[in-house]
């Protein structure tokens, strides 16, 4: 099997000159079929001279029957080294030529196609070679994998063969080798299957994972910790958001009350909040950091990312005094609903790190330009925002503060009027700034990521008392119900354009659910309880392996190569580890309890060895496993209606209650909630507001006392 995947690695290959060929060339100014996609990553390719198709059985038929290799190209729209090189090599015409005389070359969204992108990039690491986007893999005429990588440049350099070398050589060992080839590629294929559906066959034994895996996971936080610039070194160059390590790092405060766990959550917190992470002018966090100072980002922003870190700020100024939620949270708020909002409710999926071919050159100032508008406060906001003549980041500024010290040089007179000139000089940048040249914002709307954003905005709103942030976030969950649910009641992947498609996958409905169950707790309605449950039976059924476990796509989707199952939490959350969460909470909630809990079991079960030795890579899970081993508090809230009570839940919501559900209900809802949980019977409101709280198989007494309610909650 290892000789077969390094088919390519362990062969010295003869990289000749590509012949030419008389092939019919595609006109560069000539739009090709992925013109008529809906994808902006599609659409950036669709005048290129490469004659591309959109995966479909339109390639893979062509691919068959004229027996040519498939060349797959796997990106997003906001993709630095993608726009490399589509500009380098797919708008060359010699390039173009040699592809469309020898293979049939299909471009995929990985953010519409997550599912294709998976099992392509695990064939990438299963031939020992490093993964990313470009993501380009080339396939049998039957789709399965031989070889791959991620840029190949025009020429060669930074010791790699140019990409018209590379496509000569796989032509050339396809024409001279080809069953060689092709026993390689059905054993890696072969092998691919087996650890995705061959294990999610298998039925899970043996016991749940240990307790300490929450001291384990800690520990292995706290050996990657970077005491100096905050957040973790797992990575040689790159600092990446922890926002979901961060938040299990605030459940195990919680529950063993070690400083330690609180301070390296601050601390990062703190670090990407003053970076040049984070766009100190307009708000929001970038992708990633390119070095461990937090300074240098890849300047791309996502809403995964900025969801995360907002739910995460939020959770933080419950627990700690150093993150103070006006300046926090609400400015990533401000940022997504001033830059990525769209009419109807829907958030856009990402912004570009380029524009007008360069990165980063929307966000960086000069000294010269920074002081014209910033007028007579420019001094004070130089020595805050680190701003030089010299600069640092070719020869311009990101702006930033000095981790920890962004106030150290500031005089007694200078810190009284910091926030005053703060407000103003964000101001006038962002006008000026608004003038330039924007990156592509990528304004498709994905189910799952605004499914995380929706849980955030509702735990910013229920946390500050601001009912404008629960009322957005409804519109938004208005929004993908009214265009992401198909008249069969199934969800659907992508909106955009007015029209949606792509069934959606676990993740989708997982996002809509965790959404639905947050909308519930903060008490917008039993309808969001319902939906939840309702939604959560249809990814039983629809997900759902025999092991437990759920596969990422539907058994009503498109049959490929395999049904890839994940627990590993990424950039955003793994279905199986937000699933295993709502199933918890649920459960908790007197919804189908035994049930529920059993299904959360599995999934444990079945990445027992994961939480046991490598939490680090399972951050999401591992606090979905901490809620269901820490006995649930259940507070029950019953209400006359929605104007009552009021102090009594906002008492409940200002609070971290992590291993807590909050059933929150209006009594002319009480008759449809006793149907769907155990916990609201022989509960009335008491005519006006009453809260039940129970702990450990015992209920303590009614209370309408905002003062009791917090010594029970405490």
């Amino acid at each position: 099997m290892v000789e077969c995947r390094k088919f390519f690695t362990n062969r010295k290959m003869d990289f000749a000159s590509p012949k030419e060929n008389n092939s019919m060339k595609l006109n560069s100014n000539q739009p090709n079929r992925l013109s008529k996609e809906k994808s902006p990553y599609l659409q950036q390719h669709a005048n290129n001279p490469v004659d591309w198709f959109p995966w479909g059985e339109e390639a893979l038929t062509k691919a068959r029957d004229q027996d040519k290799l498939i060349f797959l190209s796997i990106g997003y729209a906001t993709c630095h080294w993608c726009h490399v090189m589509e500009r380098e090599s797919f708008e060359n015409q010699t390039i173009a030529d040699y592809l469309n005389a020898h293979y049939v070359s299909i471009k995929v969204d990985r953010e519409e196609r997550p599912d294709i992108d998976r099992i392509y990039m695990d064939a990438l690491h299963a031939m020992d070679q490093q993964g990313g986007w470009p993501l380009n893999i080339f396939l049998t005429p039957d789709g399965k994998p031989i070889t791959g990588g991620t840029y190949f440049p025009p020429e060669p350099r930074y010791g790699r063969k140019s990409f018209l070398e590379v496509l000569n050589v796989i032509q050339q060992v396809w024409s001279e080798k080809r069953q060689e080839l092709i026993k390689a590629s059905s054993e890696l294929s072969d092998y691919l299957k087996e650890s995705g559906e061959g294990r999610a066959a298998e039925k899970t034994e043996g016991d749940l994972p240990p307790e300490n895996c929450f001291d384990t996971g800690f520990s292995l936080y706290e050996s990657y910790y970077d005491a100096q610039f905050g957040g973790f070194k797992t990575n040689h160059v790159n600092k990446f958001p922890p926002s979901m390590g961060l938040s299990f790092l605030l459940r195990y405060y919680h529950s063993s009350g070690n400083p330690r766990a609180l301070e390296m959550a601050e601390n990062t917190l703190l670090a990407m909040k003053q970076g040049g992470i984070y766009d100190q002018v307009g708000g929001g966090l970038c992708r990633y950091s390119t070095d461990h100072h937090w300074l240098v980002p890849h300047f791309e922003k996502m809403l995964y990312d900025n969801s995360l870190f907002l739910e995460t700020l939020v959770e933080a100024s419950q627990v700690s005094k150093k993150i103070p939620a006006g300046s926090f949270a609400l400015d990533v708020i401000s940022y997504l609903h001033r830059d990525m909002r769209m009419a109807g409710g829907g958030i856009c999926s990402a912004e570009d790190a380029d524009s007008e071919g360069e990165e980063g050159l929307f966000y960086i100032w000069d000294l010269a330009e920074f002081r014209e508008v910033c007028g007579e406060d420019s001094p004070l906001l130089e020595k805050y925002w680190n701003v030089t003549e010299k600069g640092n980041f070719e020869g311009k500024n990101i702006l930033h503060e000095r981790y920890r010290a962004a106030t150290a040089d500031l005089t007694e007179d200078e810190l009284k009027r910091i926030d005053s000139v703060l407000e103003s000089g964000r101001k006038k940048l962002l006008e000026r700034r608004s003038k330039r040249v924007r990156p592509l914002r990528d304004d498709k709307i994905l189910t799952s990521w605004n499914g995380l954003y929706i849980k955030a905005l509702v735990k910013a709103g229920a946390t500050f008392g601001n009912e404008e942030f629960l009322r957005l976030a409804e519109e938004t969950y208005s929004f993908l119900e009214k265009n992401l649910i198909d008249r069969n009641g199934r969800i659907l992947r992508r909106h955009r354009d007015g029209e949606s498609g792509i069934l959606g996958y676990s993740n989708d409905y997982a996002e809509m659910i965790a959404a639905s169950i947050a909308l519930f707790e903060a008490g917008r309605g039993v309808r969001y309880l319902k939906n939840a449950k309702l939604w959560m039976e249809e990814a039983i059924r629809l997900f759902r392996s025999s092991s437990g476990v759920f596969f990422d796509t539907g058994n009503d989707g498109e049959v490929l190569l395999r049904r890839s199952v994940d627990g590993y939490d990424g950039v955003e959350p793994s279905a199986n580890s937000s699933l295993a969460y709502s199933l918890v909470k649920l459960s908790a909630l007197g919804v189908d309890a035994d049930r529920y809990r059993e299904i959360a079991e599995s999934i444990f079960h079945y990445f027992t060895k994961e939480l046991s030795s490598y939490a680090l890579s399972y951050p999401y899970l591992l606090s979905a496993y901490w809620t269901y081993k820490h006995r649930s508090q259940e507070i029950v809230l019953i209400r006359k209606n929605a104007g009552a009570g009021k102090e009594l839940l906002a008492a409940i919501q200002k609070t971290f209650l992590p291993n807590a559900v909050v059933a929150v209900v209006n009594e002319d809802e009480l008759e449809e909630a006793r149907k769907l949980s155990s916990l609201f019977e022989a509960r009335d409101s008491g005519g006006d507001a009453l809260v039940y709280v129970c702990e450990n198989f015992s209920c303590k007494l009614p209370v309408r006392d905002v003062a009791e309610l917090k010594q029970q909650i405490a």
